[in-house]
């Protein structure tokens, strides 16, 4: 654990950095999403300050940009954005952290190789039409020997889709290549076996894969409402809403 990190965050430093450089949205996901989403960037903050991690860390922060933002200001990290398209710079820009085109199924930016010590892909793969490994495989490269991998993304088996499978719906959004017009939503999600399996398969080395609630609650009040009263379920594992991976790329 690196208690210097954990120590720069508090609930407070948390609330003005992720209030000033998050909530106002500017991201992918629609603005109201960061409101309800607060507990979730909290928690996983955690885990990235529990890192060992030499200070500043160069991060690279894929398919979003909040972590690389908050870890800059929090833990003072030199910070890298990398997102499907300018679009979605604004908020970077804002806070004063590099941004960086990078679409995860075409892109592998010659700068990147072996430039970071810790990549943060939070809830990102579960958008993918690929298999893990060939896309995680890319990024190992980015990483130094030995630098990190933060990796989240909601459970297989989490009540949400147990319940919709039940009822006959579909737990996930059609599975399809990627159109400029279109958003690829949750193409698939992963069991922690099968998670496991791909971060190996790319060449990692599996440090932790934990089962946690990361404070999900749900986005409309059926579903929060849904979630309070089975959240005594929750006390097993399996069917908690996310799985956190953090792997690490091998020493040369």
């Amino acid at each position: 654990m690196s208690a210097s990190r954990r120590g720069k965050l508090t609930r407070s430093a948390f609330n003005q950095a992720y209030d000033r450089f998050v909530r106002p949205g500017g991201f992918h996901e629609l603005n109201s999403y960061y409101e309800r989403s607060r507990e979730r960037y909290y928690l996983t903050l955690r885990y990235l300050a529990d890192l060992d991690l030499c200070e500043p860390a160069k991060l690279l922060d894929v398919g979003g940009g909040q972590f690389a933002i908050l870890a800059s200001k929090l833990f003072g990290d030199d910070g890298t954005v990398g997102d499907i398209g300018d679009a979605y710079r604004a908020p970077a820009d804002a806070a004063g952290v590099n941004f960086t085109v990078c679409n995860l199924l075409d892109d592998d930016p010659p700068s990147f190789k072996g430039a970071f010590d810790v990549i943060v892909l939070a809830e990102v793969v579960e958008h993918l039409p690929v298999p893990p490994y060939v896309i995680l495989s890319k990024v190992r490269t980015w990483l130094k020997p030995g630098g990190l991998l933060l990796l989240t993304t909601p459970n297989l088996f989490r009540l949400r889709n147990l319940v919709r499978m039940a009822l006959g719906r579909d737990p996930f959004d059609i599975f399809r290549m990627p159109r400029e017009d279109v958003s690829l939503g949750h193409q698939t999600e992963y069991s922690a076996r099968h998670l496991a399996w791909h971060i190996r398969e790319a060449g990692f080395t599996l440090e932790r894969l934990e089962h946690d609630q990361l404070g999900q609650t749900g986005f409309s009040w059926k579903a929060r409402v849904a979630r309070k009263l089975v959240s005594p379920l929750q006390l097993r594992k399996a069917w908690r809403e996310e799985l956190v991976a953090i792997a690490r790329n091998p020493a040369a």
